[in-house]
């Protein structure tokens, strides 16, 4: 059998059910550990996901995350742990030699993801973070649209959204921690928004961010909007939000076109992943206009080819590989910089936040 990663998994959260899985499915990895703070805990989450997707080896659970780092024959850790806490077990695990497979956001600030991220650099580790789309062939696509500009012309535009209704009562939300979930909406959801506008404008910063906060709880944002400008006449604008219903709607506009999609974050279908490119055609005399739309597909195959499964099987290939790739912190730190910005905003008087 081809070597295999084996991974561990540090929390038994419920996103980590959808990634044990990916890993499963990836054909490159394996999981052997599973640890919690509660033991009990652990095993019960392994006998769900055992029962779903089945190892032929089942893993283990452990009490806490110590064991799992301490074990020679782990490559890889998964930490799906609240954001408040993903900082001193991401250096860990990194000083322990383990590749660091995060969850977002990755932390409340961006001068920790910078220790964070050193540590990784230092030990010789790859690190990445959870955003499953980055992973989907359609954002090559849509990359490639924008960049080439022969459908869309320059970029102007780009408006995302991306919401869910939590509950009426939501005080007690892990969500809404100040402590465990300090960006609340914002890093949960907006992180995403971010993240499409920087793969849209190549990466670059934008110059200065402003964030409207209509809602916060606990000192936490639960509904926001933030505006992004950027050089070249470039802006973005996003609304993140735990009051409203599930949206995940993105429109990128340029000179001559406009490409849609409604569900930027996570597929609606499993087989393919779809967007629209809308062309406004000059018709007859007197600037008369229409709208001609075409429709493109990427073939995703189902949940072998999945965003999700992709995630870990390319993960596991930089580890296999033996070679890491910087551009996963990078654009991790990138979009970390522009959450602090943007929150800078949010909690302050809402101005332009200018940044270097």
């Amino acid at each position: 059998m081809d070597r295999q990663v084996v991974w561990g998994f540090l929390g038994a959260a419920g996103i980590a059910e959808k990634n044990w899985a990916s890993v499963q499915r990836s054909g490159n990895g394996i999981l052997k550990f599973v640890g919690s703070r509660d033991v009990a805990k652990a095993q019960a989450f392994i006998d769900r996901c055992q029962a779903s997707a089945p190892f032929e080896k089942a893993p283990e659970a452990v009490e806490g995350y110590e064991e799992i780092l301490a074990d020679p024959e782990i490559d890889a850790v998964y930490i799906p742990l609240p954001t408040g806490l993903r900082k001193d077990w991401v250096i860990r695990a990194a000083e322990a030699g383990k590749h660091v497979l995060c969850e977002k956001p990755c932390a409340p600030k961006a001068a920790d993801l910078e220790e964070m991220i050193a540590a990784c650099e230092a030990n010789q580790v790859q690190f990445m973070d959870g955003v499953m789309f980055m992973h989907n062939p359609r954002l090559s696509e849509i990359v490639k649209v924008v960049e080439e500009g022969d459908e869309l012309g320059k970029l102007r535009r780009i408006e995302s959204c991306f919401s869910f209704f939590g509950e009426d009562d939501f005080a007690d939300n892990i969500r809404v921690n100040s402590k465990l979930e300090p960006l609340g909406a914002l890093g949960d959801l907006g992180w995403y928004c971010v993240r499409m506008s920087l793969c849209c404008c190549e990466g670059d910063l934008p110059v200065r961010v402003r964030a409207t906060l209509f809602e916060e709880k606990n000192g936490v944002p639960v509904d926001l909007r933030g505006d992004l400008i950027f050089s070249d006449s470039r802006t973005a604008s996003f609304h993140c939000s735990f009051n409203t219903t599930l949206e995940q709607s993105c429109r990128i506009s340029g000179t001559k076109g406009a490409l849609t999609l409604d569900d930027f974050v996570l597929p609606c279908d499993n087989e393919k992943a779809a967007f629209t490119i809308e062309r406004q055609e000059e018709v007859g005399e007197g600037s008369n206009f229409s709208t001609r739309s075409l429709n493109r597909e990427v073939e995703l195959t189902g949940e072998a080819e999945s965003q999700k499964t992709l995630l870990f099987r390319n993960f596991g290939k930089l580890v296999l590989g033996g070679e890491r790739d910087s551009y996963w912190p990078e654009i991790s730190l990138l979009t970390q910089r522009v959450m602090d910005a943007l929150l800078e905003s949010a909690l302050g008087d809402g101005g332009m936040v200018e940044l270097d």
